[in-house]
């Protein structure tokens, strides 16, 4: 059979059927493997509800109660829509054509030469939304931490971080996170995974103008640059460190009015990381919370099984799709006794070191438009002669965001530094 895009693309949509689509994008990812997934984000705009006051037409006096005098109206449930928005994120392989035609008379060589380059594309966009999922939509990776003008090198701010930077990524920076871009950008050439270090084969503050410790540095095209985020509104923004102001609109709302809106958080820095994870359980479950999963960055949970000499105990969380639980996907977990019930603390290398997140899943849902990661083909075609190469291409996607019920059953945690 001759060689041909048809023949190939026919051929990869058996290799990424919807259950090996699964296995490789949802492994080593455990946060966007185990939340709730729905796959019909369609529209304008998904309205995620949220009650936040139960009515008021309450009173020891039946007439108190049907006339309640407090804010209007006192006797209907206090409810806010947030009108969740898509954003989206974009990975290409591609594989020169010359390949392609020098494989005339073995196919199998291309078609695996082609495979590698779709999985470490799928590789790379699973591993950013992993990412954004514990971030707050600014796009931000890193900060940076120790950095001698005139170096090609620079240590991160924080080390746990490095899990976000590969080789050949294009990095923008700024002086305040999602703020205005510095000028000029540089492209990774060297990243040491025990210290920290990223290295550019340009001088960092040559390549982008004043670039200096302690600015946020974001991959080329996904920084906010003091505008609109273009990245998922993840955990960090659903549970905000500090109050939101009054007026401030978040999907549409302003959830000044009640932290029920807005979650809770909690800083257990000075305690140790069991106690600060027993504690946020405690806080969720005051409020009629049911956390189940909490996750936290492998450092940390290093600290809690040392803590724990022994005494620990272990369970398997699985990975869930738009159709249900995947068995064959799981999660190590060390569990914890909270107010409610066993928690399952899981580590998550995309994770700030510094932030853990005490979770009740079932309030989360990730809504995207089809799979969260897909080929787009809506012309039927998988792979694509490229327009601007002399090569053929698949084009991946994400089109969606991450959306709560019910914020305040979840808690933020400030954890100590290992």
């Amino acid at each position: 059979m001759a060689t041909t895009v048809t023949n190939f693309d026919a051929a990869l949509k058996q290799i990424y059927s919807a259950s090996n689509l699964a296995k490789t994008t949802l492994s080593r990812r455990p946060l966007l493997a185990m939340l709730p997934k729905r796959s019909d984000f369609g529209g304008r705009n998904m309205p995620i509800v949220n009650v936040y006051g139960d009515p008021q037409g309450r009173s020891a006096s039946f007439g108190n109660a049907q006339g309640t005098t407090g804010t209007a109206p006192a006797n209907q449930v206090s409810v806010d829509d947030f009108l969740l928005t898509r954003v989206s994120n974009y990975s290409i392989a591609q594989v020169g054509s010359e390949a392609a035609e020098a494989s005339k008379g073995d196919a199998m060589a291309f078609l695996q030469a082609l495979k590698a380059s779709i999985d470490g594309a799928m590789n790379s966009l699973s591993n950013s939304i992993e990412t954004q999922l514990f971030r707050c939509g600014t796009g931000v990776i890193g900060t940076v931490g120790a950095y001698v003008g005139g170096a090609t090198s620079f240590t991160l701010g924080e080390e746990e971080d490095v899990a976000n930077f590969d080789v050949n990524m294009v990095i923008v920076a700024s002086a305040a996170d999602g703020g205005a871009l510095r000028a000029g950008t540089a492209a990774v050439s060297g990243v040491n995974r025990s210290t920290g270090v990223i290295t550019s084969a340009s001088v960092w503050d040559s390549a982008i103008t004043s670039f200096a410790p302690a600015d946020f540095v974001y991959p080329q095209g996904d920084a906010a640059a003091g505008g609109s985020n273009v990245c998922i509104s993840g955990l960090c923004s659903w549970l905000p460190s500090t109050a939101p102001s009054g007026g401030e609109s978040f999907f549409g709302v302003d959830r000044s009015v009640d932290s029920r809106l807005y979650g809770q958080f909690t800083n257990q820095a000075s305690e140790a990381i069991e106690d600060g994870l027993i504690t946020a359980g405690s806080l969720s479950a005051r409020v009629g919370g049911n956390p189940n999963v909490a996750f936290i960055n492998h450092v940390q949970q290093r600290s809690l099984i040392q803590n724990l000499h022994g005494k620990q105990s272990y369970n398997t969380v699985n990975a869930t799709t738009h159709k249900g639980l995947v068995s064959d996907i799981g999660f190590r977990s060390v569990t914890i006794q909270g107010d409610t019930g066993a928690i399952n603390v899981v580590a998550a290398n995309k994770c700030p070191a510094e932030t853990g997140y005490m979770l009740e899943m079932d309030k989360w849902i990730l809504a995207t438009l089809g799979e969260p990661v897909k080929f787009l083909n809506l012309d039927g075609n998988r792979i694509l002669r490229s327009a601007t190469a002399d090569s053929v291409e698949a084009r991946l996607a994400f089109r969606g965001n991450l959306g709560c019920k019910a914020p305040i059953y979840n808690v933020r945690i400030q954890m100590p530094i290992a």
